[in-house]
């Protein structure tokens, strides 16, 4: 072995050298990869807005229901798990999302009305067995997400809302609205005030970035579950005001079970979606997700080119009243959006609708996939909906009023 050379009063040998030099780059390759969910609020400080807050710069299955082993290399753990796409009972496009994973009880959104809520209480009472609900997520402050959770009227007429209907444990919703002042009438006054009634009886209450922050007893996850967490994502507009609209308030949340991902994004928009996608990937990138809830309803401004090419999606589920004109007399606009639809043919053709509207001035409307319910039991995915299981490309409303884009062909 060759013998140490002196360098400013230390003795370093070729081969320790080459040794650091080796670790060092090992260090930095490992610095880039990480296994998901990394948690960028448990190794970032800064000013309240988990580091510096500032933007960082196929297939082809005709979804029949059928139980399918998840892809080789997924590692899915031991926990089963339900996810339910539900319809709302009129001809509202709205949003709501229930979740089961064991004991554990989750509901995103109330919409689409008010009277709404009696048929979403209808159908949790199917599986909630306690009268208790252990997550209720709120995602911004629009009707079309909220007015489910409150209770109105009185006598045989009343509308029991969510918080009325059941306990809840914990209650997550938007750090930000731009209706700071709502009148106690209003759709966001009365859920306040539901909302903060549920909080006296116990319930306990966090914002989204006080979870992602891991703040004030919140927590960015949630295990609810055999190995299955709940994960609040970091959105920039949680902690930065928007002129106008509430859609990119939207909390997000990504449900991790093993190596499969399932991504809700409220309404959130382009310019949300763009800044999710930016500030994670300075820590590796969002994942690949098996399931995607279509971001606001299958609209033309979300589920972006950008947000699709992070999270390669497989299933795609949409709360929404297809052919509606309820916003729009425009078609191809109209959800889900031929915009939409052409920008996620590139990633699969499993795509679900909730409800499809046959006359909006008439009220008239039917199901479509109907509830749609993404289950993974005993390590088996299947999509299972209480109408039918056809694929979107493959219905009448589709190849009636949307052109095929050339990857469904």
């Amino acid at each position: 072995m060759k013998k140490p050379t002196k360098n400013n009063g230390s003795t370093i040998t070729k081969k320790s050298g080459l040794t650091i030099i080796l670790c060092l780059i090992l260090i930095a390759v490992l610095a880039g990869c990480r296994l998901w969910p990394f948690k960028p609020n448990d190794t970032t400080g800064g000013n309240g807005t988990s580091g510096n807050g500032q933007e960082q710069g196929e297939g082809n299955g005709e979804g029949q229901g059928e139980g399918e082993g998840h892809g080789e290399g997924h590692d899915i753990v031991s926990g089963d798990l339900s996810i339910h796409f539900l319809e709302l009972g009129n001809k509202f496009t709205g949003d709501s999302v229930y979740i089961k994973s064991g004991d554990t009880d989750i509901l995103i959104d109330a919409g689409s009305v008010n009277k709404s809520a009696s048929t979403i209480t209808n159908y949790l009472d199917g599986y909630i067995t306690d009268g208790k609900i252990e997550y209720v997520i709120a995602t911004h402050a629009h009707e079309d997400h909220i007015a489910g959770f409150y209770s109105n009227g009185s006598g045989s007429g009343k509308v029991v809302g969510i918080f009325e209907a059941y306990e809840v444990d914990t209650i997550i919703d938007f750090p930000l609205t731009n209706n700071t002042s709502p009148s106690a009438t209003s759709v966001l006054g009365r859920y306040i005030a539901a909302r903060d009634a549920e909080i006296a009886l116990g319930a306990k209450h966090y914002t989204a970035i006080e979870c992602y922050q891991n703040i004030g007893g919140a927590s960015g996850s949630y295990e609810i579950g055999d190995g299955i967490e709940l994960e609040i994502l970091y959105n920039y507009y949680y902690d930065h005001t928007q002129s106008s609209g509430e859609n990119n308030y939207s909390v997000c949340i990504m449900i991790n079970q093993g190596d499969n991902h399932y991504l809700f994004t409220g309404d959130l928009e382009k310019s949300g979606e763009d800044k999710l996608v930016d500030y994670y990937a300075s820590y590796g990138g969002l994942p690949h997700c098996v399931l995607y809830k279509a971001g606001h309803h299958g609209s033309s401004t979300s589920s972006n080119v950008k947000l699709l090419a992070a999270i390669t999606p497989e299933y795609v589920c949409i709360c929404t009243c297809a052919g509606s004109s309820e916003y729009t007399a425009i078609d191809h606009n109209q959800f889900p959006t031929q915009d939409f639809i052409d920008r996620i043919s590139v990633y699969t053709d499993k795509v679900y609708v909730t409800t499809l509207v046959t006359d909006y001035s008439a009220g008239q409307f039917e199901s479509m996939n109907g509830n749609i319910v993404f289950s993974v039991i005993d390590l088996q995915i299947s999509i299972a909906c209480s109408n039918n299981d056809t694929i979107l490309k493959n219905t009448a409303w589709f190849i009636d009023h949307r052109d095929m884009p050339p990857t469904w062909v």
